[in-house]
């Protein structure tokens, strides 16, 4: 009976609608599938460029940040040698002893303030 109901128009047409059902649900969950996978490659994709913005943006600033301390290494460089040659001709400019030992004639003269 199976076999006649097979074979007769109406089972014809059955099988042949379960077989498009068949091929409509696999084709949906391929469907969706490849749709999810689009969107989750776009989704990091996007997730990746915002990174790198990030990156780049953060760079920039440490570029900045760089620059700026290297003037004020250079400005503190200039202050630096500026002070030195000041202290070297206070050095050569006074009558103090280099040697931080106190002479007879300083003692005289603080003694007498």
């Amino acid at each position: 009976m199976l076999w006649r109901f097979m074979t007769s128009r109406i089972g014809l047409a059955v099988v042949v609608c379960a077989l498009l059902w068949g091929w409509h649900v696999y084709d949906k969950r391929q469907a969706v599938s490849a749709a999810r996978d689009g969107f989750v490659r776009e989704f990091e994709l996007t997730a990746v460029q915002t990174e790198l913005d990030a990156i780049r943006r953060r760079m920039s600033a440490t570029d900045e940040a760089n620059q700026a301390l290297r003037e004020k290494v250079q400005v503190a460089t200039g202050e630096a040698l500026r002070f030195a040659a000041e202290l070297e001709a206070y050095e050569h400019d006074t009558q103090i002893n280099s040697e931080g030992v106190v002479d007879s004639d300083l003692l005289e003269r603080l003694r007498a303030n």
